[in-house]
């Protein structure tokens, strides 16, 4: 169980990491607060509307994957652009999957895999492949929410004008009256870009909360079973508010504080980020020194050595001989280390940097003979947890083996968007319109409240650059702080619901420890606890690198049992490690730590977790 002096502890965590100051609460929260807005009826119409099925492009990679597998079939079908008006814009398109329970079906299960934004078509299916006993129990539901993957685009539109007029700073992190002056252009750009059509306004999470009970009332359940993670436990958690009759059994996996407002998670990201990487990614590099060329024998040492490459990078930046940034190195370690498997790929791209500043390219950007240099200095032990072709498309230097695989592989930001489009807008002629694709961030400034002031945003990520010297300077200005509509969000309160069951990690750099366990507090009767000790993956149930909860959420996905109170797990070692290290954090660590268990999921499923992991900062 979690331990009264356990919460006590964490809650004070709570406190200590970064939140709004209390003189700022009410610009960036309605005074009124949030109100449930109504629940619309579905037009008979798209009851009715005829649903073209055919065999899913990825049916032929889950069969060869697990051979027993129904087939995937797919569609996209049409719902309101606003729920609340169907008719006054025109409908858009939702792509989903299908497959029917091989056994006596328990119902229709569904699930997110994180973002916003995050494309799902696949999940449904992929986790099935994990865990075989969906595929029998279950009738199985994928999509793409609105907005993203298959489903009608989000079109964030500018031109190449606008592009070329913003101004440029060599590293975010120098927190200067230039960087200033970037993050609010860039911030006033991204904000008029997706706010350009009127679909933009209607990206957010309680239109495709309506959408998830269409697809609902569609395939005729009577409830939703759902899975989600990361955003999705935030997707989650508003159906099961809005909808409370239709909960079936619903797994919340590494949750975002999601009683509380995205700006709110957004500020945690870079304490959580920060604690993740100097308690476990950094510390574990160290313990490899004796497979890993170059990076130190300490968590001082290779700290050191992180720095000093970085550092090396915003000097070739500024003297105009590289487009290699340290900004983009950061990013690339905060979404890599999500996952335990992942410290292989994090530790191969500092060792690709440290190749690229020892022998800078004429083209300014990394070359295949970093990438082959830098694969050379792990040992084969840690080259098994990766390929070198993945590698090698993560970084682009050859063709990648399949779209997929390039999308899985190659990091993206909003600020890496936008550096590409103006890449591309400095070699174009005259003034043309740009589509910047779909900016996730869209869900967040629709969801909830947002202080209008930019100099609030300038402080807190001066303050945060101080105080977490790895990522603090993450979030800048948001696109948020110009966004022309009001937010669309409600008190999640959970009234009327089943018990949910929420899984946490206890540093996991996405969604940080303290903020899922205040939402649990919040919720604490429709809500189940679980913290994992020692562990900080992004994503915990199916493929777990704990039996613990793997047992746990399995009994309640297949018989809808749950455990009778608040539960502390123990987890597996991280990889190519004997034992667990345990570290300094919020749980007691009381947790009996339980044998080694499998560290790598399937092809499908982990190409799924990486692409919402590599977006993570749109």
């Amino acid at each position: 169980m979690i331990r009264s002096r356990t919460i006590a502890l964490a809650l004070a965590a709570v406190l200590a990491v970064p939140q709004l100051a209390a003189g700022t609460a009410t610009a960036v929260r309605p005074s009124r607060g949030p109100v449930d807005p109504p629940v619309p009826a579905i037009p008979q119409k798209y009851l009715d509307q005829p649903v073209n099925w055919s065999v899913c492009s990825f049916d032929a990679a889950v069969k060869r994957l697990y051979p027993q597998a129904p087939t995937t079939n797919c569609a996209t079908v049409s719902v309101p652009m606003d729920w609340a008006n169907p008719d006054a814009h025109p409908d858009v398109k939702v792509a989903i999957s299908y497959s029917r329970a091989t056994g006596t079906s328990k119902g229709l299960m569904t699930t997110n895999p994180g973002g916003p934004g995050g494309p799902g078509l696949t999940l449904s299916a992929s986790l099935a492949v994990e865990k075989p006993q969906l595929f029998s129990d279950f009738d199985l539901l994928g999509f793409d929410p609105r907005g993203f993957g298959q489903s009608t685009p989000l079109q964030c539109l500018t031109t190449t004008e606008k592009l070329n007029a913003l101004p440029v700073t060599p590293d975010y992190k120098e927190r200067t009256r230039l960087t200033h002056e970037v993050e609010v252009a860039e911030a006033k750009l991204l904000a008029e870009a997706c706010s350009a059509t009127e679909f933009g306004r209607f990206a957010s999470s309680q239109q495709t909360v309506y959408d998830m009970e269409f697809l609902r009332a569609l395939l005729k359940a009577r409830q939703l079973n759902f899975i989600g993670y990361s955003y999705g436990t935030w997707l989650g958690g508003w159906y099961a508010d809005a909808y409370p009759a239709r909960v079936g059994r619903f797994v919340l996996d590494s949750n975002m504080d999601w009683t509380r407002t995205q700006w709110e998670n957004m500020n945690f990201d870079p304490f959580s980020g920060q604690r993740r990487r100097d308690a476990q990614f950094i510390p574990w590099v160290a313990r490899h020194a004796d497979m890993i060329q170059g990076l130190g024998a300490t968590p001082a040492q290779v700290l050191a050595k992180y720095d000093q490459v970085r550092a090396d990078l915003v000097k070739l930046v500024k003297a105009g001989t590289s487009s290699v940034r340290g900004d983009d190195l950061d990013g690339r370690i905060y979404s890599t280390v999500y996952g335990n498997v992942r410290f292989i790929r994090a530790t191969l791209d500092i060792l690709v940097h440290d190749e690229y500043v020892k022998d800078p390219s004429a083209s300014g950007a990394v070359e295949l003979r970093h990438v082959d240099r830098a694969w050379a200095r792990i040992s084969p032990e840690l080259q098994a947890f990766d390929t070198l072709a993945n590698i090698r498309a993560r970084y682009g230097v050859t063709p990648a083996a399949s779209a997929a695989v390039a999308a899985a592989a190659q990091v993206d930001s909003a600020r890496s968007v936008i550096a590409d489009a103006r890449a591309t807008a400095a070699r174009s002629k005259g003034d043309a319109t740009v589509n910047l694709g779909a900016i996730s961030t869209t869900v967040r400034c629709n969801d909830t409240a947002f202080s209008h002031d930019p100099r609030y945003y300038l402080r807190e990520a001066d303050r945060m650059a101080k105080k977490y010297d790895f990522f603090g300077y993450m979030n800048g200005v948001p696109m948020c702080a110009f966004w022309p509509y009001a937010p669309q969000d409600r008190k999640v309160d959970l009234k009327g619901s089943p018990r949910l069951l929420m899984v946490q990690s206890e540093f996991d750099p996405a969604t940080a420890y303290e903020g899922a366990l205040r939402t649990h507090e919040a919720t604490a009767k429709a809500t189940r606890f679980v913290a994992i000790d020692d562990e900080g993956q992004h994503g915990q149930y199916v493929g777990s690198p704990s039996a613990c909860v793997e047992e746990i959420g399995d009994r309640f996905v297949f018989t809808g049992e749950l455990p009778g109170k608040n539960q502390v797990c123990g987890t597996s070692p991280l990889p190519a490690e004997l034992s667990v290290y345990p570290v300094d954090g919020p749980i007691d660590g009381n947790a009996v730590h339980l044998p080694r268990s499998k560290q790598r999921v399937n092809p499908l499923l982990q190409q799924t977790l990486d692409t919402v992991a590599n977006t993570s900062l749109r």
